[in-house]
């Protein structure tokens, strides 16, 4: 439930645009029933998007796994199953499926798409992007450059995320949804690179190709908020989370709503939160990082949250996973540990607002005052109205002792 993450709500509203991709460049279905059977598998997943039901993964590794028990060289179903791995969030498994994929097909850019997700979540940045550039080189697509402009992002190169973006956007066009999906995401770079009317724009195109797209009505939920008309932001929250029953939606209406002092709405949005990570859990999928980052930023079970960032730290070992290590340190009063998790969350140059300003905290509570307000302004500069909404700096002395 990440405050930072609509990365992961477009990634959760992406998968036709990667289902496509895998059912595209795989040979034409087998016939028999393993064909039939990982066909199904992925129509499974697909179906999962679209309704939010994580229950729905179960069923669809049972068709792919049996498909490559009538077949064990079903690249259709091998990809699927690292697909569904990587929804997940078991990235280190996803990572050994497609590299098995590949095998059996080299030459397939959805499978460097696949690689290159794994090893970003493992923290194996060159070769990450290395993967990026090769699925790009055999097949430019939406798809690739929105990965290219992800890694770019890492990088702290705005511009040049923006510009990978534009051309997926460009790539995008002659179908609905992934060009709802793109424009959303140029949208939230835009908007990040504070440029809010071309931000509004994008959102509302994505709009126009699939009326009420959760991303795009989230973000322009984000736009609202941050022109300080949290009443509106609130009302397109509630839209997107209804229509896309995904946690991150549910956690920042939640958040809205206490920004406007309705604290009881507010608990039942982040109730809602809870209750759909339980459920992404339940059926398989693996989300320490993100309850341990939303608890962090509530003040709330603390001490858990520590145990649950080292935990998936240890799992998904990223920048991501460092800086919300870093966050449940200083929480639990570690300030001297958290300063090293800290820094080398930052170490790609990523202009991540969360992070910079934690680091900022830290400094501040080990008595570097000069490191402290020179984190400070850095956030200030990018986004002159994040301090007056950020997450509570209290700490919780003694907590992990």
């Amino acid at each position: 439930m990440k405050k930072v993450g609509f990365l992961a709500v477009a990634a959760a509203l992406a998968g036709a645009v990667l289902l496509g991709g895998t059912l595209r460049e795989s040979d034409v279905v087998r016939p028999g029933d393993a064909g039939r059977s990982a066909l199904r598998g992925l129509e499974l997943q697909q179906l999962a998007r679209v309704t939010g039901d994580p229950a729905l993964y179960p069923r669809a590794e049972r068709e792919l796994r049996r498909a490559l028990g009538l077949d064990p060289r079903n690249v259709t179903a091998v990809r699927g199953l690292a697909a569904l791995a990587a929804s997940r969030h078991r990235f280190a498994e996803s990572l050994v499926l497609a590299q098995r994929a590949l095998r059996l097909e080299p030459a397939s850019a959805a499978t460097y798409g696949l690689i290159g997700d794994a090893n970003l979540e493992l923290g194996r940045y060159r070769r990450a992007f290395a993967a990026f550039d090769r699925m790009a080189a055999l097949k430019p697509t939406a798809n690739a450059y929105a990965r290219v402009s992800y890694a770019r992002e890492l990088l702290g190169d705005a511009e040049g995320a923006i510009e990978a973006m534009e051309l997926a956007v460009d790539s995008s066009i002659g179908a609905a949804e992934p060009s709802a999906w793109s424009r959303t995401l140029l949208g939230n770079l835009l908007l990040g690179a504070r440029r809010p009317a071309e931000a509004r724009i994008r959102y509302r195109e994505a709009l126009a190709f699939v009326p009420g797209y959760p991303g795009a009505l989230g973000g322009l939920a984000k736009l609202r908020a941050a022109a300080g008309d949290l009443e509106r932001a609130a009302s397109l929250y509630r839209r997107a989370a209804a229509s896309a029953p995904v946690p991150e939606l549910a956690a920042s209406l939640g958040d809205t709503l206490a920004a406007l002092g309705r604290g009881r709405e507010a608990e039942r949005a982040w109730r809602e939160a809870a209750s759909l990570e339980r459920l992404f859990a339940a059926n398989g999928g693996r989300n320490l990082l993100e309850t341990a980052e939303f608890d962090l930023n509530h003040d709330r079970n603390v001490r858990s949250a520590l145990d649950r960032a080292r935990r998936g730290r240890a799992e998904r070992p990223s920048v991501e996973g460092d800086h919300v290590l870093a966050w449940a340190l200083y929480k639990n009063d570690r300030c001297a540990e958290a300063r090293a998790v800290s820094l080398r969350s930052l170490r790609l140059g990523t202009l991540d607002l969360d992070g910079l300003y934690h680091h900022s905290l830290i400094e501040a509570c080990l008595g570097n005052a000069h490191a402290a307000a020179a984190y400070r302004r850095k956030v200030q500069r990018l986004a002159p109205r994040y301090l007056a909404t950020a997450a509570s700096p209290r700490r919780f002395a003694g907590a992990a002792g």
